[in-house]
């Protein structure tokens, strides 16, 4: 059996919302404010009601303990700030709202325009989570909020990583990832999903991930390029030493890339590296002439094969 709707009188309403009875008895007998007649003629207003209205007027209820309700704490207007841009302000919004068919319909348009999907990543994505990051810590948005977003964002990454062409299976292999004490998954992710769409067969080792690993990593899987995304450091000469051993392991024909906040001017000159990137768009033009370079390279080795081959042939 339901439980019995409380009932309001026009008074407690205006009391409850800050405004004139009669504002309240004209707007139920305009019908804004759907309300019953008792036996004696008086108006009363039942919960359902007084939400509907709030809901469709954009009002909040100043004093709830007026009609016997729980004081809510407000509710928040999302507006995060980025890029100067009416796109770019539509998806910050919309991904802080959890809104996550926006943010996909204007990633979509945007590549439509002939943007790359790293391109239109970097510019509303990344754009985004600056933004809503920044939003966080200034007590803007709530904790919620900024997680809901994180997830959101990387499961555009992967929708847009999944509707790209598939990657040979003898395609160059690049591996990366971020290190030990940087909690941040997005960055890595990013540059995945640039390096895939250049033709690399990428895979990110996920992060806060020690730099040991990245070591036993290029040993396992044997790749051409291995890239290290750093947003976060701890102990910066920790974190130098680690990296240059990492380095020290790489056999002389791996390329390592770096990037990423962290790696400010006082700390790259400290490391070992083959490029820095400071872009995904810069990164997408690197990863397009390594791409090439890896392939000329891996011709030229079959045609010495194959010449070592004849000439093995020819003497037996």
């Amino acid at each position: 059996m339901a439980a019995e709707q409380p009932l309001f009188s026009p008074k407690q309403v205006a009391c409850a919302l800050s405004v004139s009875e009669s504002s309240v008895k004209r707007w139920c007998d305009c019908g804004a404010i759907p309300s019953e007649k008792t036996a004696g003629g008086h108006r009363k207003i039942t919960l359902e009601a007084l939400q509907s209205f709030l809901a469709k007027s954009n009002r909040n209820i100043s004093c709830p303990e007026t009609l016997g309700l729980p004081k809510m704490p407000p509710t928040r207007v999302v507006c995060v700030e980025g890029k100067n841009s009416p796109r770019n302000q539509t998806f910050r919004d919309a991904l802080a709202r959890g809104e996550h068919d926006v943010c996909r319909r204007l990633l979509h348009e945007m590549i439509n325009e002939g943007a790359t999907r790293s391109q239109a990543a970097e510019c509303l994505i990344a754009d985004a989570m600056h933004g809503v990051g920044h939003a966080w810590q200034c007590d803007q948005i709530d904790v919620y909020q900024e997680r809901r977003a994180c997830d959101m964002a990387l499961r555009l990454i992967f929708d847009l990583s999944s509707s790209l062409p598939p990657v040979p299976d003898d395609a160059p292999l690049a591996i990366g990832g971020s290190p030990q004490c940087d909690p941040y998954q997005l960055p890595t992710a990013l540059v995945e999903l640039t390096l895939r769409e250049a033709g690399w067969r990428a895979t990110s080792l996920g992060n806060q991930l020690p730099l040991e690993s990245f070591i036993q990593a290029t040993a396992d899987c044997q790749p051409q390029l291995v890239w290290l995304s750093v947003s976060s450091i701890d102990d910066e000469d920790t974190f130098v030493a680690n990296q240059n051993r990492m380095a020290a392991s790489l056999a002389e024909d791996v390329v390592l890339l770096v990037g990423g906040r962290a790696l400010t001017d006082s700390i790259r000159p400290r490391l070992r590296f083959t490029a820095h990137c400071d872009s995904l768009r810069q990164l997408a033009d690197l990863a397009e002439i390594l791409l090439i370079k890896c392939e000329h390279s891996r011709s030229q080795l079959c045609q010495e094969r194959a010449v070592h081959t004849a000439a093995t042939t020819h003497q037996k």
